[in-house]
């Protein structure tokens, strides 16, 4: 029988790929964007992260130079190791994909960073992504807003 945690989580990747947020292109199909999510926010909330997925279909590199939203001041690319057993979170300058591979960005994982949020966010809401790749390319797509009840489920 599926515990609580792994029927969230079944959810949780099932949605990426059932109820796609957006599939977009760059170069021919090269990268399609899926699955971006957020949790709502509390009261007096500033800062949020933000998980999607990345699939490369190409036969090259795909590298990501920024990451830009109306929503945030500022956004950064986050990376969660283990350090002589204590967890840091260090910044990422460029995301790169690997040919023919995925990148996802999940709890506990490399994430986004939003700093400074303009407004709250509440259950099904959304908004804009905007994805500039190092060869100039921009590319969006739309993040949406879940319970932060799912939260909970996912984190214990």
């Amino acid at each position: 029988m599926l515990t609580l945690e792994k029927k969230v989580k079944n959810f949780l990747f099932l949605f990426s790929f059932i109820l796609l947020v957006s599939s977009v292109k760059a170069e021919k199909k090269q990268l399609a964007i899926h699955g971006g999510y957020t949790f709502e926010t509390r009261e007096g909330q500033k800062n949020i992260a933000v998980y999607l997925s990345f699939f490369n279909v190409s036969s090259e590199k795909i590298k990501i130079k920024e990451f830009s939203s109306e929503i945030a001041e500022k956004i950064e690319l986050h990376e969660i190791k283990l350090v002589n057993d204590i967890v840091k979170m260090t910044t990422v300058d460029e995301l790169t994909i690997e040919p023919k591979s995925e990148m996802f960005l999940q709890p506990g994982g490399t994430h986004l960073m939003f700093f400074n949020i303009k407004k709250p966010l509440r259950d099904n809401d959304s908004f804009e992504l905007t994805i500039e790749l190092k060869n100039k390319k921009t590319l969006r797509t739309e993040i949406m807003v879940l319970n932060k009840d799912l939260r909970k489920n996912l984190l214990n």
